[in-house]
């Protein structure tokens, strides 16, 4: 009796590896030649290139990797496949509003706490640095939500815990504390409002969503009520997950970002890559928070019967 022929690998899976594994390699080649002020040949100016876009780059591999590993575990009957190949116009959707979600959190930054900055743009041009901005915003929130989606597949899904009677009085104490929490930033005008910035968001648009979208919205506020804890704790290891991926390639990067972060007093020195090492703590409520505003976005995009986006395929499915 034959064996089972064994299905391949996908072929995004293949792509994002080699993509990103020659990105390292021309990142590693212009690192080590950067004191030139410009670089020499062909392969030069490639690693050149490589580092000043390093980061779209290496995001839209990660997410050819996660979609291989998805489609990789939809072929052997352990998952959906991933929302890029089930659902492509929800995850469309995700992507554009993507850009929209972080274009919010930079006027946020940059006309009020001036937490963080970007460097070395300016040779870019203005078109040809905002086509790298979308690129890279756009990967912001699928990235998260399909390593979400992976670890939900692993097996957090399973997660069960105490179940939070969430009624409509207590939502709406979360959004009277979440609103203020919403102005701190615009009040204080200096880096600390980050410590509310990643999180007011959740404290006001998932009640409101509770509240608002029944059954066709899945929110947190519902999945705790159910004892549900899988997928908000896969969205949490997923902001942690990426968090470290984009500094780790933001580091070394010819264009990059850096963080002043003066409120963590010292803390701030202690730093992985450019972030204070207290500052990751961040990543966890941000990737629940971008889930949030995207299940607000659809909503709306429900009342206002543009119904294009897929709906997710059970209760445990992140996009």
């Amino acid at each position: 009796m034959k064996d089972p022929i064994r299905p391949r690998l996908p072929l995004t899976l293949w792509l994002g590896v080699i993509l990103i594994l020659g990105c390292e390699l021309l990142l590693v080649i212009d690192v080590t030649g950067r004191c030139a002020a410009a670089p020499e040949g062909v392969i030069g100016m490639l690693a050149r290139w490589v580092a000043i876009h390093m980061t779209p780059l290496a995001w839209v591999g990660y997410l050819l990797v996660v979609d291989g590993l998805l489609a990789r575990r939809g072929t052997l009957g352990r998952g959906s496949g991933g929302a890029a190949r089930t659902s492509p116009q929800r995850f469309g959707v995700c992507f554009v509003t993507s850009i929209a979600v972080w274009l919010f959190f930079d006027w946020v930054n940059f006309y009020f706490i001036h937490a963080w900055a970007y460097h070395s743009l300016e040779p870019l041009g203005r078109a040809h640095e905002w086509i790298a901005k979308c690129v890279a915003f756009g990967a912001i929130s699928p990235a998260m939500f399909l390593t979400a989606e992976l670890y939900q597949q692993l097996g957090l899904h399973r997660v069960r815990g105490p179940r939070i009677a969430l009624g409509r009085p207590a939502c709406l104490a979360m959004i009277a504390v979440g609103i203020p929490g919403l102005l701190f930033p615009f009040v204080v005008q200096r880096p600390v409002g980050c410590l509310t910035l990643w999180v007011s968001l959740v404290l006001v648009l998932d009640p409101l969503n509770h509240l608002l979208g029944g059954s066709r919205t899945p929110t947190l506020i519902g999945d705790w009520q159910h004892g549900r804890w899988g997928r908000t704790i896969s969205l949490m290891a997923a902001g942690l997950t990426c968090g470290f991926f984009w500094e780790f390639w933001n580091y070394w990067a010819a264009a990059k970002w850096t963080y002043d972060l003066p409120f963590l007093g010292p803390a701030e020195p202690y730093r992985l890559f450019e972030m204070p090492l207290a500052g990751f703590a961040g990543f966890a409520p941000f990737a629940l928070e971008c889930w949030v505003v995207f299940g607000t976005i659809l909503l709306v995009m429900d009342r206002a019967h543009l119904r294009f986006a897929e709906p997710l395929p059970d209760d445990d499915a992140i996009v």
